[in-house]
This record gives structure tokens, sequence and C-alpha cells, in this order.
């Protein structure tokens, strides 16, 4: 109970905080940091899982590099298990954990002020996804897109616009499409889904929302000359 009122605490000094920094009145922005990878604290913040959990056999770690790097790696295995119920296996992801809720609900991200989720990454040839949850009454609903890596085996920033994302459930693309509530996100993670069996890698160094120097959100911008 301390520790829930802690929280709440906390919860409500950052709060005012903005609201006494204005933010949002302020201007541009260029960046909001959502989660790094870069130390032993950091993956702790990550939750890891892959159809093994269900009886499958695909393996998946998450761990940090020398380099200070966190490195998504496993092998993916087709196999069905014996439990004759699923029909489909293969698959391995990484989040990040929900925040510890306070007597306002689960912290969650803003990003409505920015126009890109960012992701600097170096992977391999194999095709992933990256999926965003907002703070919804349903955990299989997911905003998702391709994470396109144009220079596999080298380091890269892979800007996706959040207006690019499309709304899935249990993996489905939804008929009826949503807006993301971008002024709620929850968690943002990363998973491998492309029905091919053998090993995969992907290191990951930092997720942020993102502004480019021509926008500002959703709308246009002329940066400042000096």
């Amino acid at each position: 109970m301390f520790k829930y009122i802690q929280r709440s605490a906390a919860e409500v000094a950052e709060s005012s905080a903005k609201a006494i920094r204005m933010e949002g009145l302020q201007g541009w922005k260029k960046e909001l940091p959502i989660m790094s990878l870069n130390s032993k604290k950091d993956l702790k913040h990550w939750a890891i899982g892959c159809d093994k959990d269900i009886g499958g056999f695909s393996e998946a770690s998450l761990e940090l590099t020398p380099q200070g790097t966190g490195r998504f790696h496993g092998n993916i295995s087709l196999e069905l298990p014996a439990n004759r119920e699923i029909e489909q296996s293969g698959y391995a992801a990484i989040r990040t954990k929900e925040r510890e809720a306070t007597m306002w609900g689960t912290p969650c991200w803003d990003t409505s002020l920015f126009r890109y989720l960012a992701l600097r990454v170096r992977g391999d040839e194999r095709k992933y996804f990256v999926n965003i949850q907002t703070d919804t009454y349903f955990q299989t609903d997911l905003f998702q897109h391709r994470l396109f890596l144009r220079t596999p085996g080298q380091w890269e920033t892979v800007m996706i616009p959040f207006r690019d994302f499309v709304f899935t459930s249990n993996g489905m693309i939804m008929p009826d499409q949503v807006e993301m509530f971008r002024e709620k996100i929850k968690t943002v993670g990363v998973s491998i889904t492309d029905r091919q069996e053998g090993p995969f890698n992907l290191e990951i160094d930092w997720i942020k929302a993102m502004n480019s120097e021509n926008t500002d959100g959703d709308e246009d911008r002329t940066p400042e000359v000096d």
C-alpha cells in the first residue's frame, strides 16, 4: 500500500510539474524518450514471450550485448504442439511492461505532439512488426506496422508515422479501423511472425516518439533559421 501511495504521489508531482512548465504550450519538441535497452536495469522493464509458452517449440531471449544494447534473438519453429486446439505456431515477441498503477490509473506515454515512432535498431533480413498498445479494455487490441529495415546488419533509425499503424485484434486486421489514442500509449513492442523457421536476431538501442525538423505532430512546420 505504501508503494502504491508513493507511485500516486509521484504521478501527482509529475503532472503538477508539467502544468507548471505548461507543457504543450512551449512550442515544438524534437523527441520524447520512451524506452532504452542499454543496461540490465533497462531489461527489467521488458516482457518476453513466444509460442513455447503455450507448448510450442520456438525459443526467444532478450539480453544485453557487450556494447550496451538489447539483443532480441532466438529460433522460430513452426512445429505444432501436441495440443490439437493450437492450429498455428511460430512467433516471438517483446514489449515494454505496463508501468505500475496509481490511484489515477496506469501511467502512459502521451505522444500526441509527435509524428513518428522511432526505433534505433540493427537486424537481420527477417520480417518484424512494431506493436503499440493503448489504454483500452481489450488486451488483444494492438496497432501494428512492419519494421522495415533498409540496411540489414547495420544500425539504422526507423521512423514510422503514428498514422500509418493499423488497428488489429488477435493478429487480425480489423475491418473497422479506429484512430490510435496517442495520448495514452501503454506499451510498445516488437514481434516476429513471418512463418519462417530458423534463427532471428534484432538489436535495439532505444525507442522514442519524434518529430523531424519539418513536423510538429500532425502539422507541418518551417524550421527556424538562425
